[in-house]
């Protein structure tokens, strides 16, 4: 088959059929036709199903989730319960609460700040676990709203699971 006279010397040549072979040939095609269209249909209402139940999924998420951001939001709002209180005393009350007993916590006033509500303080605490850790680092920021300025973490002298925290607090 010579492509000279393009794919029309074959369309010429499937004129030249009996009209049974005709037929067959026409049925064929509107079949595969069908057939393509049928494929597309199904695989098109699958791709939207698969989005419906992502839609619905995200939907579950959200009414989960958007109570809890929103508590947590006017939570950092509000300033936590402490932010009222003189730094020094958020601070410890904070550590207590996180289960930090005085023995492990020491909490000061910087030298070149005073007690004022703006004081930066400096935060010592030996011998912390990491739920310690976790709940004073989350509940400083959160409850006694104190900024972080810059914190150290060091391993607490022959213990390897429990850590020391130097922390410079500020308000």
């Amino acid at each position: 088959m010579s492509w000279r006279n393009g794919p029309w010397r074959v369309v010429a040549h499937l004129t030249h059929l009996d009209a049974k072979a005709q037929r067959r040939l026409w049925r064929g095609l509107i079949f595969g036709w069908a057939l393509t269209l049928l494929t597309a249909w199904a695989a098109l209402s699958a791709f939207t199903r698969v989005a419906e139940k992502a839609g619905e999924e995200a939907g579950r998420m959200y009414v989960t989730v958007a109570p809890l951001a929103a508590e947590v939001m006017e939570l950092r709002k509000s300033g936590g319960q402490l932010a009222g209180q003189p730094p020094l005393i958020a601070a410890e009350r904070v550590a207590r609460s996180a289960g930090v007993g005085p023995d492990r916590l020491r909490v000061q006033v910087a030298a070149e700040a005073t007690a004022t509500p703006g004081a930066t303080l400096n935060l010592h605490a030996r011998g912390l676990n990491l739920g310690e850790m976790v709940d004073l680092l989350r509940d400083l920021r959160v409850e006694g709203g104190l900024v972080t300025v810059s914190a150290q973490l060091a391993p607490t002298p022959g213990a390897d699971n429990l850590m020391d925290l130097d922390m410079i607090l500020t308000r």
